[in-house]
């Protein structure tokens, strides 16, 4: 922007970037949002109306068999109550056990800080293969058992450094007065960090229960009990047997009718769009303390 004579003059690239910028927005929505709305509307059609090769911008007709079939299989309930279980369980310790260490990572007068800090980074980059890692939960009696979906990820080192940055935030003389009056140390953890450090614990949170309820490869490798079948394993599986889902879902249909309106692609996105609304509606509530507990727990410290 270019004075002239006491008034501003807008520069020919500051008028581009104004118009370009929208635009270059809108295309980027409409790139994240359509794929989902397609989701929706393959599992609305009728398998006759569904094309990979065109644009389904509203279904012809709406046929709900997909979700019927979904919603009629034991199997489906039970996954999903398998995949609540993981995220709220699973959320809750990260959380806990995560808080925890990075309150420890803050004591500078802690002996072989350094050290242990050191001893906890090198997992976020060097891991020690499928192989041994299958291995040690045989040894310690995690396969086909519920906690091989808990306890591996119950700390996370990256969520620790965010939440000891935040840490680092807090003015130092809450705590000083705190141990004063005979706070101990959980004391001052849990009466003073915590309830302060809601933007970043909401963050972490949200990391945590994305990353359970998005899980499956765990569920492939580690578990062989069908009672212990999460919602995204399952998923995979339906997509995986395409041709033997669809011979369920004409065994179940029952008629030349229904036949024709449920096939593995509908059951396959009325899955997909059930699978995706539960972590959509837990959003919004954590939004707002997203942005803040990523900058600060970032900057700080």
């Amino acid at each position: 922007m270019k004075r002239r004579s006491g008034k501003y003059i807008r520069t020919w690239g500051e008028i581009l970037f104004d118009i370009l910028n929208p635009l270059v927005l809108t295309l980027f929505c409409i790139s994240i949002i359509y794929p989902f709305w397609d989701m929706v509307v393959t599992s609305l059609s009728a398998p006759a109306d569904v094309s990979y090769t065109s644009f389904n911008f509203w279904p012809k007709k709406v046929v709900t068999q997909g979700y019927s079939y979904c919603l009629n299989d034991e199997k489906f309930y039970l996954a999903f109550r398998n995949s609540i279980a993981r995220t709220v369980a699973g959320t809750a310790l990260s959380v806990f056990v995560t808080s925890i260490g990075a309150y420890v990572l803050t004591r500078r007068d802690m002996p072989l800080r350094k050290l242990i800090t050191f001893i906890w980074v090198v997992p976020m980059f060097f891991g020690g293969g499928l192989v041994p890692t299958y291995l040690l939960y045989q040894d310690l009696g995690l396969l086909d058992n519920f906690l091989v979906y808990i306890l591996p990820g119950a700390f996370s080192m990256y969520s620790a450094i965010i939440v000891r940055n935040f840490f680092f935030s807090i003015d130092i003389a809450l705590e000083e007065s705190a141990v004063i009056d005979g706070a101990s140390a959980p004391r001052v953890l849990f009466s003073i960090y915590l309830p302060l450090s809601k933007p970043a614990l909401a963050t972490i949170s949200l990391w945590s229960m994305v990353g359970h309820w998005n899980a499956w490869f765990d569920n492939m490798v580690y578990i062989r009990k069908e009672p212990l079948i999460t919602l995204q394993y399952l998923l995979r599986r339906i997509i995986k047997e395409t041709e033997a889902v669809t011979d369920q879902a004409m065994a179940w249909a029952g008629s030349i009718d229904m036949r024709l309106m449920v096939n593995a692609t509908t059951i396959i996105a009325a899955t997909t769009i059930i699978t995706v609304i539960p972590i959509l509606l837990v959003y919004p509530f954590l939004q707002r303390y997203f942005v803040k507990g990523i900058m600060v727990g970032s900057v700080k410290g």
